[in-house]
């Protein structure tokens, strides 16, 4: 599920509707199931108006709400973290794409991504960078990229479904999940006008890079900007943001955690053993 604009320049309006993942963000849809008017009217409230009945039917379906496309990279020796991924994936009834993460080993394949990295972060950079391409190659208009320690917020269709309307029509990176409270001064979703605490913000500082998407526009301009990389691959991210090259939102708090704790450290840096801040309802704590 996805926007699709409508209007004249300066005056937009969306249909929001279910489409093809690869069909182009304005372009041919499978059926429209609401409406979005982003321009406040004269008591400053913007309307949205959707048909519940659809939304819920496309989503136990396998609609995907936001992203074309969901990926998740993973290690091959790592198959207890597939597995928890899956778990993941079935519960929300998701399509999750795994994509083999470079081994630090693996000196042929490296060799291509040019970075002063030492080997496990340059894998992290190169296994990222690797799903750009994918991502452009397979002209998705966005896709959600994951890494394999991840957990998911119980109600986080919900939570997107919520936020969705909110996104700017330019973004290019939206983060899912970071390792801290990430917002600024540029608020476009305060949920505490709808009932939550959920805000959705131009990203500060997202440390962390196990949950986020990118937009056709914003892969393209990764693979173009994020080369020749000094710096761990979220941190590099962090300072195209601060720089203004890279459009990024994130939603705080977090709706897309890491599990890993010190019983299953992290594969990149050795420091990274400390327990996540916890989601407030832990898909895999049901099973």
């Amino acid at each position: 599920m996805r926007l699709a604009r409508h209007g004249i320049r300066n005056r937009p309006f969306y249909h929001i509707v279910v489409a093809n993942a690869k069909s182009p963000r304005d372009g041919k849809h499978i059926e429209q199931v609401g409406i979005y008017d982003p321009i406040p009217d004269a008591n400053g409230v913007k309307h949205i108006e959707w048909k519940e009945n659809r939304i819920k039917y496309w989503l136990t379906v396998g609609a995907q709400p936001s992203f074309n496309h969901i990926y998740c990279i993973n290690l091959p020796s790592r198959s207890d973290r597939r597995e928890k991924v899956t778990t993941i994936a079935k519960y929300h009834n998701l399509d999750i794409d795994f994509i083999e993460a470079i081994n630090k080993d693996d000196a042929k394949t490296l060799k291509h991504y040019l970075s002063d990295l030492a080997p496990p972060h340059k894998t992290c950079y190169a296994s990222h960078y690797k799903t750009y391409e994918l991502v452009v190659s397979n002209n998705y208009q966005s896709a959600l990229i994951l890494e394999d320690d991840v957990d998911f917020e119980v109600n986080i269709k919900d939570f997107l479904n919520a936020v969705q309307p909110f996104l700017p029509n330019n973004w290019e990176m939206f983060y899912l999940g970071n390792c801290a409270w990430d917002t600024s001064d540029i608020i476009y979703y305060n949920g505490a006008d709808h009932g939550s605490d959920l805000i959705l913000s131009k990203s500060l500082r997202p440390a962390c890079s196990h949950a986020y998407a990118v937009s056709l526009r914003g892969a393209k301009k990764l693979l173009e900007i994020l080369v020749n990389v000094s710096k761990p691959v979220d941190v590099a991210l962090i300072d195209l943001m601060l720089a203004d090259k890279i459009f990024s939102l994130s939603l705080s708090p977090s709706i897309i955690n890491q599990w890993k704790s010190k019983d299953d450290p992290s594969n990149i840096s050795s420091g990274s053993q400390d327990e996540p801040h916890k989601l407030k309802n832990s898909t895999l704590e049901l099973f």
